[in-house]
């Protein structure tokens, strides 16, 4: 019920923080008696081009043929952020930027700027699994998990490669060897078996009657 979603999910808690995210925006009409949603303004009305911050989800629920606001990309989604995260994307304290910062570029992929929001998000994970490998191989140092560098996604990918690693360390230096055998390799060696016995069986009676 927690793990993280792209698509809308009623019951992941992780969704639900993410879509009550503040997005940047601003009134592309007059309206009317909606002025208590920008809490920094007294007027009972929100006037056209007005600037303030909604939930990502009131946004979502938008008529898109005549929507009322328009959705302005977050910084750390712009082309000046984009340059940063070429020149070094594991230098980036991601989860300093935003928590869920996969999941939020994810969700904002819906509006305008999705083409060259998506291939910005796909390439900075690209760059930055690569250092996230690294840190999974070196699971003596527990407090990395708790690195501002990390977001939400790359803490969970952190959490589950590292345990992974040590795993299989373990089953090479024979810590946890406890290896079965399949089903499939017990039952031909039990049908083997019983074979055995019926020749042995037949070739003990073959040999008391011929001596009778």
């Amino acid at each position: 019920m927690n793990n993280p979603s792209y698509y809308p999910n009623y019951y992941s808690i992780d969704d639900i923080m993410v879509t009550q995210e503040r997005i940047p925006c601003r009134a592309l009409r007059s309206l009317e008696k909606l002025g208590f949603l920008d809490s920094s303004e007294k007027s009972e009305d929100l006037e056209n081009n007005q600037q303030l911050e909604l939930p990502l989800w009131y946004l979502s629920q938008q008529d898109e043929r005549n929507p009322d606001f328009g959705l302005q990309v977050p910084d750390i989604f712009t082309s000046a952020y984009k340059e940063i995260y070429k020149a070094d994307a594991n230098y980036v304290e991601l989860g300093r930027l935003n928590k869920f910062y996969y999941d939020l570029g994810m969700n904002l992929c819906k509006f305008e700027a999705g083409d060259d929001l998506a291939e910005m998000l796909y390439d900075t994970a690209k760059e930055r699994v690569k250092g996230l490998k690294d840190l999974c191989n070196n699971v003596s140092n527990e407090n990395l998990v708790d690195n501002k560098k990390l977001e939400h996604m790359e803490r969970m990918l952190y959490e589950v490669g590292s345990r992974s690693h040590k795993m299989f360390a373990d089953w090479l230096q024979e810590k946890a060897v406890n290896i079965k055998s399949t089903e499939l390799v017990t039952n031909h060696r039990k049908r083997k078996r019983d074979v055995l016995d019926g020749d042995e069986g037949g070739s003990s009676q073959a040999s008391q009657r011929s001596s009778m």
